[in-house]
Protein backbone atom coordinates (compact mmCIF):
# COMPACT_ATOMS: atom_id res chain seq x y z
CA UNK A 1 0.00 0.00 0.00
CA UNK A 2 1.65 3.26 -1.01
CA UNK A 3 1.34 6.45 1.28
CA UNK A 4 -0.06 9.50 0.58
CA UNK A 5 2.65 12.53 0.35
CA UNK A 6 0.72 16.48 0.24
CA UNK A 7 2.04 18.68 -2.69
CA UNK A 8 1.08 22.45 -2.28
CA UNK A 9 0.63 24.67 -5.39
CA UNK A 10 0.85 28.30 -5.42
CA UNK A 11 -0.37 30.79 -8.47
CA UNK A 12 1.75 33.48 -7.21
CA UNK A 13 0.94 35.52 -10.03
CA UNK A 14 -2.13 35.54 -8.25
CA UNK A 15 -1.19 36.11 -4.49
CA UNK A 16 -2.00 39.44 -3.23
CA UNK A 17 0.02 39.11 -0.27
CA UNK A 18 -2.53 38.94 2.68
CA UNK A 19 0.07 36.98 4.64
CA UNK A 20 -2.31 34.97 6.45
CA UNK A 21 -1.08 31.51 5.14
CA UNK A 22 2.60 32.06 6.10
CA UNK A 23 0.91 33.31 9.88
CA UNK A 24 -0.69 30.09 10.00
CA UNK A 25 2.10 27.66 8.91
CA UNK A 26 5.19 29.57 8.61
CA UNK A 27 7.58 26.57 8.29
CA UNK A 28 5.53 26.00 4.58
CA UNK A 29 4.47 29.19 3.25
CA UNK A 30 7.38 32.29 2.95
CA UNK A 31 6.61 35.35 2.65
CA UNK A 32 9.55 37.53 0.08
CA UNK A 33 10.22 41.39 0.83
CA UNK A 34 6.62 42.32 -1.18
CA UNK A 35 4.88 39.90 1.02
CA UNK A 36 3.78 37.46 -1.65
CA UNK A 37 3.87 33.86 -0.82
CA UNK A 38 7.04 31.42 -2.38
CA UNK A 39 7.51 28.25 -1.47
CA UNK A 40 10.73 26.99 -0.15
CA UNK A 41 9.81 22.90 -0.93
CA UNK A 42 6.06 21.87 -2.71
CA UNK A 43 6.38 18.56 -0.27
CA UNK A 44 4.70 18.88 2.89
CA UNK A 45 6.12 17.14 5.86
CA UNK A 46 3.76 14.71 7.51
CA UNK A 47 3.68 16.44 11.10
CA UNK A 48 2.60 19.89 8.64
CA UNK A 49 -0.14 18.43 6.97
CA UNK A 50 -3.09 20.03 9.01
CA UNK A 51 -1.42 23.74 9.32
CA UNK A 52 -0.40 23.36 5.92
CA UNK A 53 -4.39 22.85 4.69
CA UNK A 54 -5.81 25.25 7.43
CA UNK A 55 -2.68 28.01 5.47
CA UNK A 56 -4.07 27.33 2.55
CA UNK A 57 -8.02 27.56 3.29
CA UNK A 58 -7.02 30.95 4.69
CA UNK A 59 -5.89 32.12 1.55
CA UNK A 60 -8.92 35.29 0.97
CA UNK A 61 -7.62 35.13 -3.07
CA UNK A 62 -7.75 31.16 -2.80
CA UNK A 63 -4.27 31.19 -4.61
CA UNK A 64 -2.80 28.03 -2.36
CA UNK A 65 -3.75 24.48 -3.02
CA UNK A 66 -2.80 21.39 -1.14
CA UNK A 67 -3.09 17.80 -3.00
CA UNK A 68 -2.41 14.41 -1.84
CA UNK A 69 -0.43 12.64 -4.33
CA UNK A 70 0.77 8.85 -4.56
CA UNK A 71 4.28 8.67 -2.84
Amino acid sequence: MSKKTYKVEVDIPSCCGYGLCAAICPQIYKLDSNGIVFLESDIVPDDLIEEAIEGAESCPAQVITVTAIEA
